[in-house]
Protein backbone atom coordinates (compact mmCIF):
# COMPACT_ATOMS: atom_id res chain seq x y z
CA UNK A 1 0.00 0.00 0.00
CA UNK A 2 2.87 2.37 0.82
CA UNK A 3 4.33 1.76 -2.67
CA UNK A 4 1.00 2.69 -4.24
CA UNK A 5 0.78 5.97 -2.27
CA UNK A 6 4.39 6.82 -3.13
CA UNK A 7 3.74 6.06 -6.80
CA UNK A 8 0.59 8.21 -6.80
CA UNK A 9 2.46 11.09 -5.10
CA UNK A 10 5.32 10.83 -7.61
CA UNK A 11 2.87 10.80 -10.52
CA UNK A 12 1.14 13.88 -9.11
CA UNK A 13 4.44 15.76 -8.76
CA UNK A 14 5.57 14.87 -12.29
CA UNK A 15 2.15 15.72 -13.73
CA UNK A 16 2.11 19.10 -12.01
CA UNK A 17 5.62 19.89 -13.22
CA UNK A 18 4.78 18.99 -16.81
CA UNK A 19 1.56 21.00 -16.98
CA UNK A 20 3.17 23.97 -15.25
CA UNK A 21 5.55 24.40 -18.20
CA UNK A 22 2.66 24.80 -20.64
CA UNK A 23 1.13 27.76 -18.83
CA UNK A 24 3.95 30.21 -19.60
CA UNK A 25 2.66 33.29 -21.36
CA UNK A 26 4.31 35.53 -23.91
CA UNK A 27 5.63 38.83 -22.60
CA UNK A 28 2.91 41.45 -22.27
CA UNK A 29 4.63 43.87 -24.65
CA UNK A 30 4.45 41.55 -27.67
CA UNK A 31 1.60 41.84 -30.14
CA UNK A 32 0.22 38.49 -31.26
CA UNK A 33 0.39 38.17 -35.02
CA UNK A 34 -0.99 35.05 -36.63
CA UNK A 35 0.25 34.40 -40.15
CA UNK A 36 -0.05 31.54 -42.55
CA UNK A 37 1.46 32.35 -45.94
CA UNK A 38 3.06 35.72 -45.35
CA UNK A 39 6.60 36.92 -44.77
CA UNK A 40 7.98 39.09 -42.01
CA UNK A 41 7.94 41.96 -44.49
CA UNK A 42 4.18 41.51 -45.00
CA UNK A 43 3.62 41.58 -41.26
CA UNK A 44 5.82 44.68 -40.93
CA UNK A 45 3.91 46.46 -43.71
CA UNK A 46 0.55 45.67 -42.10
CA UNK A 47 1.76 46.78 -38.67
CA UNK A 48 3.10 50.00 -40.23
CA UNK A 49 -0.22 50.72 -41.98
CA UNK A 50 -2.18 50.13 -38.77
CA UNK A 51 0.24 52.32 -36.80
CA UNK A 52 -0.11 55.14 -39.38
CA UNK A 53 -3.88 54.81 -39.16
CA UNK A 54 -3.96 54.96 -35.36
CA UNK A 55 -1.46 57.86 -35.25
CA UNK A 56 -3.76 59.85 -37.53
CA UNK A 57 -6.67 59.10 -35.22
CA UNK A 58 -4.63 60.02 -32.16
CA UNK A 59 -3.74 63.35 -33.83
CA UNK A 60 -7.42 63.93 -34.73
CA UNK A 61 -6.61 63.66 -38.44
CA UNK A 62 -9.91 61.97 -39.27
CA UNK A 63 -9.70 62.91 -42.94
CA UNK A 64 -6.23 61.36 -43.23
CA UNK A 65 -7.35 58.19 -41.45
CA UNK A 66 -10.45 57.84 -43.63
CA UNK A 67 -8.41 58.40 -46.80
CA UNK A 68 -6.29 55.37 -45.86
CA UNK A 69 -9.35 53.12 -46.10
CA UNK A 70 -10.23 51.56 -49.45
CA UNK A 71 -13.04 49.33 -50.69
CA UNK A 72 -12.41 45.73 -51.76
CA UNK A 73 -14.25 44.92 -54.98
CA UNK A 74 -13.57 41.30 -55.90
CA UNK A 75 -9.81 41.12 -56.42
CA UNK A 76 -9.16 44.85 -56.70
CA UNK A 77 -9.33 47.88 -54.46
CA UNK A 78 -11.22 51.04 -55.30
CA UNK A 79 -11.79 54.32 -53.54
CA UNK A 80 -14.78 54.48 -51.25
CA UNK A 81 -17.88 56.37 -52.30
CA UNK A 82 -18.33 59.86 -50.85
CA UNK A 83 -21.24 58.54 -48.76
CA UNK A 84 -19.07 55.79 -47.27
CA UNK A 85 -16.21 58.23 -46.65
CA UNK A 86 -18.61 60.49 -44.76
CA UNK A 87 -20.02 57.56 -42.78
CA UNK A 88 -16.51 56.39 -41.86
CA UNK A 89 -15.52 59.93 -40.82
CA UNK A 90 -18.53 60.20 -38.52
CA UNK A 91 -17.80 56.79 -37.00
CA UNK A 92 -14.11 57.55 -36.45
CA UNK A 93 -14.85 60.97 -34.96
CA UNK A 94 -16.08 59.22 -31.81
CA UNK A 95 -12.68 57.62 -31.20
CA UNK A 96 -10.34 60.29 -32.61
CA UNK A 97 -8.02 62.08 -30.22
CA UNK A 98 -8.54 59.65 -27.35
CA UNK A 99 -5.84 59.04 -24.72
CA UNK A 100 -4.63 55.67 -25.93
CA UNK A 101 -4.59 53.24 -28.84
CA UNK A 102 -3.18 49.74 -28.61
CA UNK A 103 -2.92 47.18 -31.36
CA UNK A 104 -4.13 43.98 -29.70
CA UNK A 105 -3.67 41.57 -32.58
CA UNK A 106 -3.21 41.12 -36.29
CA UNK A 107 -4.46 37.96 -37.97
CA UNK A 108 -3.35 37.30 -41.54
CA UNK A 109 -5.24 34.41 -43.13
CA UNK A 110 -4.99 35.12 -46.86
CA UNK A 111 -4.89 38.12 -49.17
CA UNK A 112 -8.41 39.35 -48.33
CA UNK A 113 -9.57 37.74 -45.08
CA UNK A 114 -7.48 39.43 -42.38
CA UNK A 115 -8.09 41.46 -39.27
CA UNK A 116 -6.40 43.95 -37.00
CA UNK A 117 -7.98 44.69 -33.62
CA UNK A 118 -7.24 48.07 -32.03
CA UNK A 119 -8.22 48.89 -28.46
CA UNK A 120 -8.99 52.51 -27.64
CA UNK A 121 -8.91 54.13 -24.20
CA UNK A 122 -11.85 56.52 -24.22
CA UNK A 123 -10.93 58.42 -21.05
CA UNK A 124 -8.44 58.18 -18.22
CA UNK A 125 -9.82 57.00 -14.90
CA UNK A 126 -9.05 59.44 -12.09
CA UNK A 127 -9.89 56.95 -9.36
CA UNK A 128 -8.65 53.37 -9.36
CA UNK A 129 -11.97 52.31 -7.79
CA UNK A 130 -13.85 53.67 -10.81
CA UNK A 131 -15.72 50.66 -12.23
CA UNK A 132 -16.91 52.35 -15.44
CA UNK A 133 -15.62 50.75 -18.62
CA UNK A 134 -13.29 53.14 -20.42
CA UNK A 135 -12.22 51.17 -23.47
CA UNK A 136 -13.65 50.09 -26.77
CA UNK A 137 -12.24 48.28 -29.75
CA UNK A 138 -12.48 48.60 -33.50
CA UNK A 139 -11.23 46.53 -36.38
CA UNK A 140 -9.76 47.14 -39.80
CA UNK A 141 -9.19 44.51 -42.47
CA UNK A 142 -5.78 44.56 -44.17
CA UNK A 143 -5.87 43.22 -47.73
CA UNK A 144 -3.01 42.47 -50.12
CA UNK A 145 -3.74 43.13 -53.78
CA UNK A 146 -0.96 42.72 -56.36
CA UNK A 147 1.66 42.71 -53.58
CA UNK A 148 0.47 45.99 -52.06
CA UNK A 149 -1.18 46.16 -48.61
CA UNK A 150 -4.26 48.32 -47.97
CA UNK A 151 -6.68 48.83 -45.09
CA UNK A 152 -10.38 48.28 -45.55
CA UNK A 153 -13.04 48.98 -42.95
CA UNK A 154 -14.67 46.10 -41.13
CA UNK A 155 -18.37 46.83 -41.25
CA UNK A 156 -21.60 45.46 -42.60
CA UNK A 157 -21.84 47.86 -45.54
CA UNK A 158 -18.43 47.75 -47.18
CA UNK A 159 -17.62 44.11 -46.40
CA UNK A 160 -18.43 42.58 -49.72
CA UNK A 161 -16.58 41.55 -52.80
CA UNK A 162 -19.33 42.57 -55.21
CA UNK A 163 -19.57 46.30 -54.56
CA UNK A 164 -21.55 48.63 -52.33
CA UNK A 165 -24.71 46.75 -51.20
CA UNK A 166 -26.70 49.96 -50.80
CA UNK A 167 -25.91 51.11 -54.32
CA UNK A 168 -26.60 47.59 -55.65
CA UNK A 169 -30.01 47.56 -53.93
CA UNK A 170 -30.87 50.98 -55.36
CA UNK A 171 -29.81 49.89 -58.85
CA UNK A 172 -32.01 46.80 -58.60
CA UNK A 173 -34.84 48.87 -57.10
CA UNK A 174 -34.89 46.54 -54.09
CA UNK A 175 -35.07 47.36 -50.39
CA UNK A 176 -31.73 47.40 -48.57
CA UNK A 177 -33.16 45.44 -45.63
CA UNK A 178 -36.49 44.31 -44.32
CA UNK A 179 -37.63 44.13 -40.72
CA UNK A 180 -40.19 41.94 -38.98
CA UNK A 181 -42.38 45.03 -38.40
CA UNK A 182 -42.97 45.35 -42.14
CA UNK A 183 -44.82 42.03 -42.42
CA UNK A 184 -48.21 42.13 -44.13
Amino acid sequence: MKKFVLFLAAALVVGTALTGCKDKKAPADTKPVETSMFTKEDTAKVMDLVNQFTMRLKNRDIKGAVEMLVFLDGDSVISQTPANLQRQAVTLSFIAGKPGYELERVILNNTTNNEAKINVVLFEKKDENDKRPNTTAFYVRPVCIDGQWYLTPRDNITETETGDPIEAAVEKNAPVSETADEEE
